[in-house]
């Protein structure tokens, strides 16, 4: 009986012991949830480079046309179907789409991609989670949005659910001068601009620097490259990953050689149009720093 007495737990000991329990809890919990997140960090970034290798291929495969962003005709895209990126390669087999319209499991969606349609009216206005979202292709613009639709007679006859931007030129609605190896890929088909253009193929032989060129990145859709910084208004970058420094997010992003780093929200490179300056847009796009142009010094010459 002493001898029990003796080996049982006192209440104290007991506290303690609950104590410590609670303490290793409480330390080890963030540390598994980090390790989660960087584990999904670490997908997305093998879902962007495994889309590189197959814009890579498509591009081998035909005479070094970049596979479009999308393809359509005329300068508002009301009413026309588009294929987009995804979808092409999915159906010439480059990549498999995993699905209709599939949210998780899918090399074109990444794992922390936010469950919400990600364009909404042609753009994502305001709300951070819409840049994070997803789009379906193919699909067809109306007065509300994007809507799903197949494209049998381009044997497009499954929707991709696509979590992705594509550096593309996209001035689809605006009207604008066309200008062809522009960006990474173009909207093809778009036009005829006000000076009769038209955009076509971009080619690989108009990559200056290749390996400073982004391809595709976190997001939705393709273009609005001027509105590229977390916060932005109508900002299609999703900045779904942890952030270095006084970023509060980063993005992953392809380049087109094909590597992948994951970029701050506060250094994602833009175009002329917002509050920056020409001279901090040279800077942004300089020599060695990733770029949305093909050609930043003629794109960019004073």
């Amino acid at each position: 009986m002493d001898r029990a007495r003796k080996q049982a737990f006192t209440l104290i000991e007991l506290l303690v012991v609950i104590a410590i329990i609670a303490l290793l809890v409480s330390i080890l919990l963030p540390a598994i949830a980090s390790a989660r997140r960087n584990a999904r960090t670490a997908a997305c970034a093998s879902n962007l480079r495994g889309a590189g290798q197959a814009l890579t291929m498509y591009s081998g495969d035909n005479r070094e046309l970049v596979c479009p962003s999308y393809t359509m005709t005329g300068v508002t895209g009301v009413g026309v179907p588009l294929d987009g990126w995804g979808p092409i390669l999915d159906r010439d087999g480059y990549m498999d789409g995993a699905g209709v319209q599939q949210l998780r499991g899918s090399p074109f969606v990444c794992p922390d991609a936010k469950d919400v349609p990600g364009l909404l009216a042609g753009q994502t206005g305001n709300d951070p989670d819409n840049p994070q979202g997803w789009m379906d292709w193919p699909c067809v613009r109306s007065g509300s949005g994007f809507d799903p639709v197949l494209i049998p007679e381009r044997d497009l006859n499954k929707h991709v659910r696509v979590a992705y931007w594509i550096n593309g030129n996209n001035p689809i609605g605006n009207g604008t001068n066309v200008v062809n190896d522009l960006y990474y890929t173009s909207s093809v088909g778009y036009g005829p601009g006000p000076d009769g253009s038209m955009l076509t193929y971009n080619r690989v032989s108009a990559f200056v620097r290749p390996h400073t060129l982004i391809a595709a990145s976190d997001g939705v859709y393709a273009g609005r490259q001027r509105s590229n910084r977390i916060g932005t208004q109508h900002c299609r970058i999703g900045y779904r990953h942890p952030g270095g420094g006084s970023s509060k997010g980063s993005a992953n992003a392809v380049f087109a050689d094909g590597h992948v780093i994951p970029i701050d929200g506060n250094k994602f490179p833009r175009t002329p149009g917002g509050k920056a300056t020409p001279d901090v847009i040279r800077d942004e796009n300089a020599h060695g720093e990733p770029t949305v142009y093909a050609n930043p010094d003629r794109a960019l010459a004073p």
